[in-house]
C-alpha cells in the first residue's frame, strides 16, 4: 500500500490517500467541465483505495457544488486551493484527489487522460463515481 499526504497551501485542509497503484502506473483524469479545466485538474483514484479529508477550520471551507449538484469540490476558502472532489452517497461516500494537492505530486508522471463526462446525467454520473472513485471520508475537525 502507497500513503499519500498533502492538502492545500495553508494547511486548513488535509488529505491522505492510501492506494495500491505505485504512482508511476496512476493514470490521472483531466475532466473537461468547465471547473476541471481552470483548475488544471488531474484526478487520482483507485477503487481498491482510501481518501480522508480533514477540515481543520470550517469556516474557511468551501464545498462548491454545480451541475446535477452530486458531488462537492472541497476547496480551501482561506488560500484557494481545490484538493479533492466528494460524493456522499447513502452511508458511504467516495473522493477522488488532485494530483497538484499531494506532496509527493511530481511521482506521478503520466499525463492526464482527457475525459468528458457532459453526457452523463446524474444517476450515470453517481454510478460511474462508485466504481472509479476511491472510498472516502471526510472529517470536520474545527467548529
Amino acid at each position: 500500500m502507497h500513503t499519500f499526504e498533502g492538502g492545500c497551501h495553508c494547511g486548513n485542509l488535509e488529505v491522505t490517500f492510501e492506494t495500491e497503484i505505485a504512482p508511476a502506473d496512476a493514470e490521472p483524469r483531466a475532466c473537461q467541465c468547465s471547473f476541471c479545466r481552470k483548475h488544471n485538474t488531474r484526478a487520482l483514484s483507485d477503487p481498491e483505495g482510501r481518501i480522508e479529508i480533514v477540515v481543520f477550520d470550517p469556516d474557511k471551507f468551501s464545498r462548491y457544488k454545480f451541475g446535477t449538484g452530486a458531488t462537492e469540490f472541497l476547496v480551501c476558502a482561506n488560500c484557494g486551493v481545490y484538493v479533492a472532489a466528494y460524493m456522499a452517497d447513502g452511508d458511504q461516500a467516495y473522493a477522488n484527489v488532485t494530483a497538484s494537492a499531494l506532496i509527493a505530486h511530481a511521482e506521478f508522471t503520466r499525463p492526464a487522460r482527457s475525459i468528458e463526462y457532459h453526457d452523463e446525467n446524474e444517476a450515470e454520473k453517481r454510478a460511474r463515481r462508485r466504481r472509479v472513485w476511491t472510498p472516502a471520508a471526510l472529517i470536520i475537525a474545527g467548529g
